[in-house]
This record gives structure tokens, C-alpha cells and sequence, in this order.
């Protein structure tokens, strides 16, 4: 009987961990592991159109959240994941796309901004200036929405 090349099993062990860092890197990570209990959390929503064949910029500052408010959006955010592109490594926060939905989410930590999230209608995420995608992101825009008005 003939002994396995080591060759063929030195390839077969690099394929298997290349295809375990592949799972790992483009695994669904939690939206709520983004920002931390004790952060302060300010949400600016924005909508982009044309009305009556006029362009317009809809903005609405959330800076004064309740408590309650604040954990109804980490509960929601437990419900909601997110997930690397292949070009978030390399990426500088810009979303693709005609957005025309989106919400801003900034944290503070002892009145230090520490993270920025940009949640767009069309699928596209930035945090902290890197793109990422998410499933459903309009029905979380309007979720938080829902919470904070």
C-alpha cells in the first residue's frame, strides 16, 4: 500500500484553514456587541428625495435619549447581525448605492466619541469607516425610529 504524498496533505490542511479563516471572517457578528451598555448614544436620521420635483435633505437630531429609549435600541440592536464584504478590510466607510434612508448612531464614552454607525436603507453599513452589509436594514432604521420617536 502506497503511503499519502506528503504534499497532497500539506495542500488538503493549508484548503482547511483557509476555508476556516473564510467562515470566520464572513460570519454574521451581533449589532449589539457595537456599543456598550454604558455608552451614550445620539441618533441623527436623514432623508434624501425629491418632492414636487424638488430635491430635498430631511434631518432629525436624536440627541436627548431616555433611558427607556436607550434600552429599546440595544434590545434592538440584539436582534439584528451584520457581516464583512470582501472589500471592508480596504474599505473608507463610503456606502454604494442611491440611499435615500439613514440613520447615524454615535456612541460616547465619558463624552469621547467612540464609535460611529452608519445604517443606509439600501443594505450598506459603515462603522467606524469600514463597510459592512446587513439583512434588513430598513426595518431597523424604522425600528429605531419607532423607539426614539
Amino acid at each position: 500500500m502506497k503511503k499519502p504524498s506528503y504534499k497532497i496533505l500539506t495542500a488538503g490542511i493549508i484548503i482547511i484553514i483557509v476555508l476556516a479563516a473564510l467562515l470566520l471572517y464572513f460570519r454574521p457578528m451581533e449589532m449589539s456587541d457595537l456599543i456598550n451598555e454604558d455608552y451614550e448614544i445620539r441618533i441623527t436620521r436623514t432623508e434624501v428625495g425629491v418632492r414636487d420635483g424638488e430635491p430635498y435633505i430631511d434631518t432629525k437630531n436624536y440627541n436627548d435619549l431616555t433611558e427607556e429609549q436607550r434600552q429599546g435600541i440595544m434590545s434592538l440592536l440584539q436582534q439584528y447581525t451584520y457581516r464583512r464584504t470582501p472589500g471592508t478590510l480596504f474599505s473608507d466607510g463610503s456606502i454604494s448605492g442611491a440611499i435615500n434612508n439613514y440613520i447615524n448612531i454615535y456612541a460616547f464614552e465619558d463624552s469621547e466619541l467612540v464609535r460611529t454607525i452608519i445604517i443606509s436603507d439600501t443594505g450598506g453599513m459603515s462603522v467606524d469607516s469600514r463597510v459592512y452589509v446587513m439583512q434588513e436594514p430598513s426595518a431597523l432604521i424604522q425600528d429605531i425610529l419607532g423607539v426614539v420617536e
